[in-house]
């Protein structure tokens, strides 16, 4: 019954979405063409700045911000955004991708997690780990990673991030820092800040209500493959493109009178244990237990939860997606997610398990053909051939075993009975897990004992035996 509801809410998604969107333009609304940037221009080879019209001091820190905006600046300061340059596994990463790539690595990567620095060209030599970051006396700016400047500076969306063999960067963003005015989702904004306090304008754009916003960071490919196109994943899905809920409705919810700046996703601070009373912890799990559902029923709902037949007992699996992009998304090579199954007895006897990890570090099975895993794997070779790999700029074919947008996955399993009797307990779970254990033996080993495994969904079912 409750994929019947889903099968009607994807209708009415795809109707209304087509409906033109009758609201016209207010008088205050900008249109962003209009509107003046900073431009820059790369060298195609390397994705060094040849030239740029931004100074790393057109920025302001983040703290300028938190006088006027303390709870949005808070949120902020909890995310990942405020983490991207930060972040140890991102440092272990760009050391890698610097060493195999002397002349991109270092650009590449920061074009997203540090780009305040790409777009002006400011120097990191010297920095190699999180320690040379809080050490150094390179700009809040730079070491606050995605900050408040690079979103409400921008006045346009960027193009996706599509590179070749070379992995250089590519990133166009258009940006007017350093001129006294702000950029945002609020209409008809009064704007009462001072030129001491970051600005004294403040224009609504349309743009922050789109998910094009989140371009060009969240919609990456190298040699053609999806390395992280969670904005193409939604984009192609139709109900969503032309009208559905955006990015925002579920990344930026209302808390209070503002937009949540937690930007809550998949990622999880787990490095040194996990604080699971944070106010990251749950802004995540809670938006994880929202991304997909169980049932012990066929696509359809047209038949019972279960049946038995020559001392076979056959009972489905219905999962459903229920996010605006594939399941896993943003970078699916590095998460999984996976269904866990148990049968017990009425006697407390396990007569079938399939999915159950020992410990949060231990290895999924691929290879099992009874296990309903999605995730992407990274090959060096061509065709799925040759070693499994972590790095996207070293992989050469790429298998996509994700959970399409907004649509179902389903799987029948078979137990034999013959010598059982009574009351059987069949438990299911759908379990994520943020980074593949294998990966954080690479890069960033000692936060392996600490890797949680969360609960996105849970369902029984209880079975007669004859």
């Amino acid at each position: 019954m409750r994929f019947v509801k889903f099968i009607v809410f994807i209708f009415a998604l795809f109707l209304f979405s087509c409906i033109e969107d009758s609201t016209p333009p207010t008088q205050d609304d900008v249109d962003p063409s209009m509107i003046d940037y900073k431009p820059y221009s790369l060298d195609s080879l390397t994705g060094k700045i040849i030239d740029t019209d931004i100074m790393i001091e057109d920025f302001s820190s983040a703290s300028t911000c938190k006088d006027c905006h303390q709870a949005i600046y808070d949120e902020w300061s909890n995310s990942f955004h405020a983490l991207s340059f930060n972040d140890p596994i991102f440092m272990s990463m760009w050391s890698s991708e610097k060493a195999h790539r002397p002349e991109t690595g270092k650009t590449y990567c920061i074009q997203c997690h540090a780009p305040a620095a790409f777009v002006t060209g400011y120097s990191l030599d010297g920095i190699e780990n999180t320690s040379d970051i809080q050490n150094s006396d390179i700009p809040d700016i730079i070491k606050e990673g995605v900050s408040c400047d690079i979103c409400h500076t921008m006045v346009d969306k960027s193009p996706s991030v599509r590179t070749e063999d070379h992995v250089a960067a590519v990133a166009q963003y258009y940006l007017n820092p350093g001129e006294d005015v702000k950029y945002g989702s609020i209409q008809d904004p009064d704007c009462g800040s001072s030129s001491s306090q970051g600005h004294t304008d403040c224009v609504y754009l349309p743009l922050f209500n789109s998910s094009s916003s989140c371009k060009p960071c969240h919609n990456q490919f190298i040699r053609e493959m999806p390395i992280e196109a969670t904005f193409s994943e939604w984009d192609n899905h139709p109900g969503l493109a032309m009208g559905g809920p955006s990015c925002q409705n579920c990344h930026m919810p209302k808390n209070g009178s503002h937009s949540s700046h937690y930007f809550a996703g998949a990622d999880l601070l787990f490095y040194d244990g996990v604080d699971v009373y944070s106010d990251q912890y749950q802004q995540v799990t809670n938006l994880l237990k929202q991304a997909v559902t169980i049932d012990f029923e066929y696509s359809g709902g047209s038949q019972s939860s279960y049946y038995i037949e020559n001392d076979i007992l056959y009972f489905p699996i219905l999962i459903t997606n229920m996010t605006g992009h594939r399941l896993p998304s943003g970078t699916p090579f590095s998460r999984e997610v996976w269904l866990e199954i148990i049968v017990i007895s009425d006697t407390g006897e396990v007569v079938f398990q399939k999915g159950v990890l020992n410990n949060s570090s231990e290895e999924l099975n691929y290879d099992d053909s009874d296990l309903v895993f999605y995730t992407a794997i990274l090959y060096d070779q061509e065709n799925l051939e040759g070693n499994i790999i972590y790095e996207p700029s070293n992989a050469l074919s790429y298998d996509d075993r994700t959970l399409r947008t907004l649509f179902y996955d389903q799987k029948m399993y078979e137990l034999d009975v013959s010598n059982v009797s009574g009351q059987l307990t069949v438990y299911a779970r759908m379990l994520f897990r943020p980074f593949k254990p294998q990966m954080l033996s690479e890069f960033h080993p000692s936060s392996m004992i600490h890797l949680p495994i969360i609960e996105m969904y849970s369902d029984t079912l209880l079975v007669t035996i004859p």
